[in-house]
């Protein structure tokens, strides 16, 4: 808990893998990106994408979108075509900040 009583985000609870399910090419062109966060923990999640190499001229931030719930966890996805076939990613979420006490 932060000074003003606000709980962040579960960090524990995050989870990516860059193998099978969690990080794939799709199609020649498509490559699909997921991760999993704790159940109505965070509000948006963004996979930021570029060349680790030439991040100043490509790079990218897609939007996941929600694509399952179940009883403890969110599954985010998205879909992106990089413009070089090289790239690096990490994840931002922006999180529902809960109030106690």
């Amino acid at each position: 808990m932060d000074d003003k009583g606000e709980l962040p985000m579960q960090i524990e609870s995050l989870y990516h893998s860059p193998h099978t399910k969690w990080a794939y090419s799709y199609d020649k062109d498509t490559f699909h990106l997921r991760v999993r966060t704790k159940k109505n923990d965070v509000d948006q999640v963004t996979a930021v994408t570029g060349n680790k190499y030439d991040w100043k001229k490509f790079h990218n931030d897609y939007e996941m979108k929600k694509i399952a719930t179940d009883r403890y966890f969110d599954y985010w996805e998205t879909e992106l075509s990089p413009v070089q076939k090289r790239f690096s990613y990490a994840f931002g979420c922006n999180l529902v900040m809960k109030r106690y006490g």
